[in-house]
C-alpha cells in the first residue's frame, strides 16, 4: 500500500500553486508537517504534507522563497477549504512561526479520537486500528533537513497525510453516533486560535534539568555555568542542546566536578570524542564557575484555597472522574485540574444565580458537567 502512493516532490512555485489548486478543487485537504527539532537548535520546517483528492504531495520549503508559499497559505486560509491534521498544536505553531500560516475550517483525527475515549491516539496506531495499514515507523527520529531525502522518508512522510480523509470519516462517524460531533467542532475552534509565542529567557531555565534543583553551592554554579555553555555552544553550531551534552551528564560533571580529561572522559554519556573536542574548555569552566541566580520562592496565592474550597476541589474532582467514566474519556480532557479550581473558587451564590459560565465553564463541558457539579453546591448549601 505504502510503495504505491507516489508522492510529488514540490520545489517551485509552480507546483506550490498546483498543489493549491488541487486542494481548492477537492474542498478539502490533509496536512502535516516535519521539522528538525531533533537536529538543529534553529529547528524549522522542513517539509510539508499533503494529500487531496487521492493525490500526495510533498513540498519543500528548504528550496522555496516564503512568498512562493502564498497559493498554499491562502487556501488553509479559505473556510471553505476543510483542513485535516492529526495533533496538529505544534504544527499550527511552527506554520504560524515560519510563513505567518492560519488555518480555518480546521478537523484534527487526534480530538476526535481523544473524545472519542480511545485509549491510544497517536496516528500510526488508529490508522491500524480503523484501516488495518501498518505505518513505518522507522523514521520518527530521522533529520527532515537532509537532502535529497531517502526514497524510505518520502513514503513516510506521504503516509501521514495519504489515510487521514479516511481516518476522519470514520471517527466521524463514531463522534456523530454519540453525539459528540458538536464537542469535536468546539475544540477544532479552538485550535485554530492558536499562534506561535517567542517566550522570554528564563534565568533559571537551567533548573527544569532533572537532578539539578537538588545541588546546592558550587554544584549548582557549576549547573548553571555548563548549561549555559551547552546552550550558547549549540546555538554556535546550530545543533540541539542535547546533541553537545546531555542532562544526565550535565549533572554528574557539577556533582564530580572532574579536574583532568582522564575524568572527564570517566563521565557517563562522554567519552573520548567530548573530550577532544570540549574536554579542555569544560574543565577550565569547572574550576571557576559563574555565579548561579538565586532561586526564586514562588509562594502561591492561595488565600483563596480555604478549608471549604479544598473540601469543594475534592467533591468537585469526585463528581468529573464519575462523569468521565461514564463517557469513557480522560478525566483531565473532560475538565483540567485548573478548571474544576477555577469553578471551586466561585461564589456559590454566583453559581445558583448567573450559572457556571460566570465561572469558566463553557460550552460541551459545562453542559455534561452542569447538573453534577450543581448537585455538588446544593449539597453544599444544604449541610
Amino acid at each position: 500500500m505504502l510503495e504505491r502512493l507516489h508522492p510529488s516532490w514540490i520545489v517551485d512555485a509552480v507546483g506550490v500553486a498546483e498543489v493549491a489548486e488541487a486542494c481548492r478543487e477537492a474542498g478539502g485537504m490533509a496536512l502535516d508537517t516535519e521539522a528538525d527539532s531533533l537536529h538543529a537548535y534553529f529547528h524549522k520546517v522542513c517539509l510539508i504534507q499533503v494529500t487531496a483528492a487521492g493525490r500526495h504531495f510533498l513540498i519543500d520549503p528548504l528550496a522555496l522563497e516564503r512568498e512562493e508559499l502564498a497559493p498554499l497559505l491562502r487556501v488553509v486560509a479559505d473556510p471553505g477549504v476543510t483542513v485535516l491534521m492529526h495533533g496538529s498544536d505544534y504544527d499550527l505553531r511552527v506554520l504560524d512561526r515560519d510563513f505567518g500560516g492560519r488555518i480555518h475550517d480546521l478537523q484534527d483525527t487526534q480530538v476526535m479520537a481523544q473524545l472519542l475515549g480511545e485509549p491510544r491516539t497517536g496516528l500510526a496506531a488508529l490508522i491500524e486500528q480503523e484501516i488495518g495499514i501498518t505505518l513505518d515507523k522507522r523514521f520518527q527520529r530521522a533529520d527532515w533537513g537532509q537532502r535529497p531525502l531517502p526514497d524510505g522518508m518520502l513514503g513516510y512522510a506521504a503516509a501521514d497525510t495519504a489515510f487521514l480523509e479516511e481516518l476522519a470519516a470514520r471517527l466521524r462517524r463514531r463522534l456523530e453516533a454519540l453525539g459528540r460531533w458538536s464537542w469535536a467542532e468546539e475544540e477544532f475552534l479552538k485550535l485554530e486560535e492558536i499562534r506561535f509565542v517567542q517566550h522570554e529567557p528564563d534565568p533559571l531555565a537551567f533548573e527544569r534539568v532533572k537532578g539539578v534543583r537538588a545541588l546546592r553551592g558550587v554544584g549548582r554554579d557549576l549547573a548553571f555555568t555548563l548549561f549555559e555553555w551547552r546552550d550558547a555552544t549549540a546555538r554556535r553550531l546550530d545543533l540541539p542542546p542535547f546533541r553537545v551534552l546531555g542532562n544526565a551528564s550535565l549533572v554528574e560533571l557539577a556533582v564530580r566536578r572532574p579536574g583532568t580529561l582522564d575524568e572527564l572522559v570517566e563521565i557517563h554519556g562522554l567519552g573520548p570524542r567530548f573530550a577532544r573536542r570540549w574536554g579542555r574548555e569544560v574543565l577550565e569552566l569547572l574550576k571557576e564557575p559563574k555565579a548561579a541566580p538565586p532561586r526564586e520562592h514562588h509562594r502561591r496565592d492561595d488565600a483563596w484555597l480555604t478549608p471549604g474550597v479544598r473540601a469543594r476541589i475534592k467533591r468537585l474532582s469526585a463528581a468529573r472522574d464519575a462523569v468521565a467514566e461514564r463517557l469513557s474519556i480522560s478525566p483531565g480532557l473532560l475538565c483540567p485540574r485548573a478548571m474544576v479550581e477555577k469553578v471551586a473558587a466561585c461564589d456559590p451564590e454566583v453559581v445558583a444565580t448567573r450559572g457556571l459560565e460566570r465561572c469558566g465553564l463553557t460550552g460541551w463541558r459545562r453542559e455534561v458537567l452542569e447538573e453534577e457539579i450543581l448537585r455538588v453546591f446544593s449539597e453544599e448549601r444544604a449541610r
